[in-house]
């Protein structure tokens, strides 16, 4: 009987640790549509990139005040936005773009005035 019982879990173990990995089913998707940083000054923040796939990042129009740690990606990541102090005395906006899969996200960046 403990031969029959060990060869069970002996099969049940090795059917489990042949799953394949997690892997996302979104196409292309982001973590937030608008983003309003929280103050004039210097900064950054992450954007979670969800993906099957490739991907490419980028601000459009390209500002001075604003950059991406990368232009590209795949599967599940978190580019890092840093952002410059805002000394214009108008609110600041952008765009950060996200294509990949034959899909496009776009997140508006504001950043207040001081």
């Amino acid at each position: 009987m403990k031969k029959l019982i060990l060869c069970a879990l002996a099969i049940l173990l090795s059917l489990w640790a042949c799953q394949k990995p997690y892997q996302t089913k979104i196409d292309l998707g982001v973590n937030h549509e608008q983003i309003i940083l929280p103050s004039a000054e210097e900064g950054h923040c992450f954007i979670t990139v969800y993906s099957n796939g490739s991907w490419t990042i980028k601000i459009s129009p390209s500002v001075s005040w604003a950059r991406l740690d990368r232009s590209s990606g795949e599967g599940i990541a978190y580019p890092r936005l840093d952002y410059e102090e805002n000394l214009d005395g108008v609110e600041r906006v952008a765009t950060v773009v996200v294509e990949g899969q034959g899909k496009k996200c776009e997140i508006k960046i504001t950043q207040p005035m001081e």
